[in-house]
């Protein structure tokens, strides 16, 4: 009767031990959230970990390395790695237009034409072939302005004819070498003399021929 007594206690005694353990085991107030594959592996209540008497979060058969939680093995949890910021290489500066060229040159009239004529000599022909020789030096050339001048001896309306056949003359040759190229030519008559006309050194350097060109680049001589 005694031993079945203290069999008795002793069964009482484990069980009440067992509860004392188990006592101790409460949810974490929401400290540590248990979702996802974890919650197979991890005991939980309202969706936070158990935690034993020793403070640990309580396992169940499922626990695995892949399924548990950074918290309860005292790990902080991996912070999310924040996309990089995409790199874009800003454009580059569209280059600067280049400036255009404009370039004149000034042919005597007695060298290109006999006295009271508007057909090139054999001078005449040799100068402007030198000029298109001169011009080799540009590229892109995009027009010419051929421009005839006369001195002050004549009418006004004659010297302003004979400038404007001269230039026209001077135009014709040039537009030869350079089919693609827009050639304006007028004459200006003695309207814009560039010497006193009082004297022969002045009216030789009034009958001239000009010659404008305008290019966009200019290739650098040696």
């Amino acid at each position: 009767m005694n031993r079945k007594v203290i069999a008795v206690s002793s069964v009482a005694a484990l069980l009440l031990g067992s509860s004392a353990v188990f006592a101790h085991e409460a949810a974490l107030d929401g400290d540590i959230a248990i979702e996802g594959d974890a919650a197979n592996g991890l005991a939980t209540s309202g969706g936070n970990a158990i935690r034993t008497g020793l403070g640990e979060c309580l396992q169940l058969g499922g626990y695995s390395e892949d399924n548990t939680n950074d918290a309860c093995e005292g790990r902080e949890a991996a912070a999310e790695e924040e996309p990089k910021a995409e790199v874009v290489e800003a454009p580059k500066p569209a280059a600067a237009p280049k400036a255009p060229i404009v370039s004149i040159a000034t042919l005597g009239g007695q060298a290109l034409f006999d006295t009271d004529s508007d057909t090139l000599n054999g001078a005449g022909e040799e100068a402007l072939a030198k000029l298109i020789d001169q011009l080799s030096k540009f590229q892109e050339i995009s027009a010419m302005y051929v421009t005839g001048h006369t001195d002050d001896r004549g009418s006004d309306a004659y010297n302003q004819a004979l400038s404007e056949r001269r230039a026209n003359t001077v135009k014709s040759y040039l537009a030869a070498a350079y089919p693609g190229v827009n050639i304006t030519a007028q004459g200006m008559g003695e309207s814009s003399p560039r010497e006193d006309n009082g004297t022969p050194e002045g009216r030789q350097a009034n009958r001239r021929v000009e010659v404008q060109v305008n290019a966009k680049s200019i290739t650098p001589q040696n």
